[in-house]
């Protein structure tokens, strides 16, 4: 599964942890993830365009 980048802090989204401070259980891909979900560093919604990118080892 691939991880996601929040642009605006750096909060790395992976997939196969989830997140509990939403809920979000394990196994769920970023694309599944709530319109409603916002990165739990800077509170910025999953929505919000060119906030969230797929994350590569080594950015």
């Amino acid at each position: 599964m691939e991880k996601w980048i929040c642009l605006e802090c750096h909060y790395i989204y992976n997939p196969e942890k989830g997140d509990r401070t939403q809920n979000i259980p394990p196994g769920t891909p970023f694309e599944d993830l709530p319109a409603t979900w916002y990165c739990p560093e800077c509170k910025i919604l999953k929505v919000k365009k060119g906030v969230f990118r797929r994350w590569v080892e080594g950015d």
